[in-house]
């Protein structure tokens, strides 16, 4: 029994150990899937601190099981997103690999934007890298998600992407003219079209179409387009020697670069104000997880505490029972040895042993008294549990004489003996036992033998 509560006990610990690590897995997966959010909205103003968080993600992910698609997924998005910080901290080779670790993850499972946006990632740092054949395979694959996913303007910001990035790098400004007049006409960003365009024209000294496109790029909302076109049309008004066209554009140029400069700073500010939010938030939150943290180790030192209790208190009743069921068993024993003394003592008790040790043809007379037959009566009681008493209550019209016959009956001396110890013949002592169990014990009706009778009490 006690086996049993020891193996149920351990059933319990293994379940609920193996409950945790499940949950475990889980919160790890939602733990990371919070960190990759929470890198999203650092992403556009801190570089260095998002990247601390994916990486803090991809070390959560690697505690679950990589065979789920969820985390699969997850893992290639927080790549993607971490190659895109690498390479704006200069690390390029680092986010090369993390981008194509991604396509890699996004071609085994279903979602073609997923894969589009990290072949477009891994194309663009490639081009940096001045790798322009991998650069193009990646913007040519790029390209074909998007023609299969019917999706124009995505498709037309990648031909604008890969005539600025690979073939103005390249040097082949022809096949970049191409490529953007043809993103131009599909919708992609007019102000870069027109950009790329100028400064091509530029390259290969078409200069009346580098103009037109130019001060069309000037006219852009961002600083940065128009700091480029003004700077491109500098560059071409000093080589025609119109200095004052090149001094006006000069200034144009140095305006929208204190304006791109201000716009950075504001955005430097608002970084830092959202930085500081963020990190308060963060504080709060971190917070918050220790003191649930706290309460749950409160808990299960708690819940352990009361399992070595009841334990405790288990093992003690365990032990309080072993130890009366021990006690029981020794006053048993004791007794029985007492009585055992006692019946060996007894005048009946011997005289029955020497009959059966040894009949005689005309056994002794050992002439018993009355109070020896009460004396062994009551230890046939002790020994048997009220032996005579419930046969009384079965059968009430027996006698003291029948007692003792019955007595030594239930102690198994045979016919002889117990005809010697009544002082009767064999042949007497027989009709004697008959009528007992025909008259008193409902003979009539109970078909066991007057020995089976006395033994079934």
């Amino acid at each position: 029994m006690i086996r049993l509560k020891r193996y149920y006990v351990l059933c319990f610990l293994l379940a609920v150990i193996f409950f945790c690590a499940c949950q475990s897995e889980t919160q790890q997966l939602k733990k990371a899937y919070s960190l990759y959010q929470q890198g999203l909205e650092l992403s556009s103003d801190n570089s260095a601190v998002a990247a601390e968080t994916y990486n803090k993600a991809l070390h959560l992910l690697d505690r679950c099981d990589q065979t789920q698609v969820e985390a699969q997924r997850l893992k290639g998005q927080i790549e993607d997103q971490l190659g895109l910080r690498y390479y704006k901290l200069g690390l390029k080779e680092e986010a090369l690999r993390l981008h194509l670790d991604a396509v890699e993850i996004f071609r085994s499972l279903p979602g073609s934007v997923l894969l589009l946006n990290a072949l477009q990632n891994a194309g663009r740092v490639a081009a940096s890298l001045h790798r322009m054949d991998e650069a193009k395979q990646y913007y040519e694959e790029a390209l074909q998600v998007a023609i299969t996913q019917s999706d124009k303007k995505i498709a037309k910001n990648i031909l604008l992407e890969t005539g600025r990035e690979v073939y103005m790098e390249n040097g082949e400004y022809e096949k970049a003219i191409e490529v953007v007049e043809e993103a131009k006409d599909g919708g992609a960003s007019p102000d870069l079209c027109r950009l790329t365009l100028g400064m091509a024209y530029y390259h290969i000294e078409n200069i009346p179409l580098a103009i037109e496109y130019l001060n069309m790029a000037t006219q852009s909302e961002k600083a940065s387009v128009r700091m480029s076109a003004y700077h491109g049309l500098y560059q071409i008004h000093e080589s025609q020697k119109d200095y004052q066209k090149a001094l006006r554009c000069y200034e144009s140029y140095n305006e929208n670069m204190v304006q791109e400069n201000k716009e950075q700073r504001n955005e430097e500010i608002q970084r830092i104000k959202k930085d500081g939010e963020l990190q308060m938030q963060k504080n709060t939150m971190q917070a918050m997880r220790k003191l649930k943290r706290v309460y749950l180790y409160m808990i299960i030192g708690w819940l352990l505490f009361a399992l070595g209790v009841t334990l405790l208190l288990f093992r003690q009743k365990t032990l309080k029972d072993r130890f009366k069921e021990e006690n029981s068993q020794f006053k048993e024993e004791n007794n029985r040895l007492h009585m055992d003394v006692a019946m060996r003592n007894n005048k009946v008790f011997l005289t029955a042993m020497a009959l059966s040790e040894k009949i005689a043809g005309n056994p002794e007379d050992f002439n018993l008294q009355e109070s020896e037959w009460n004396e062994y009566l009551e230890l046939i009681d002790l020994i048997y549990n009220g032996f005579t008493k419930r046969l009384l209550e079965c059968y009430p019209s027996l006698t003291k004489t029948d007692l003792q016959i019955c007595a030594l009956t239930r102690q198994g001396y045979s016919n002889q003996v117990i005809s010697a110890m009544m002082n009767m013949q064999t042949n007497s002592y027989a009709r004697r036992k008959s009528r007992i169990k025909q008259e008193k014990m409902n003979g009539l009706e109970d078909e066991r033998s007057f020995e089976e009778i006395i033994n079934s009490l």
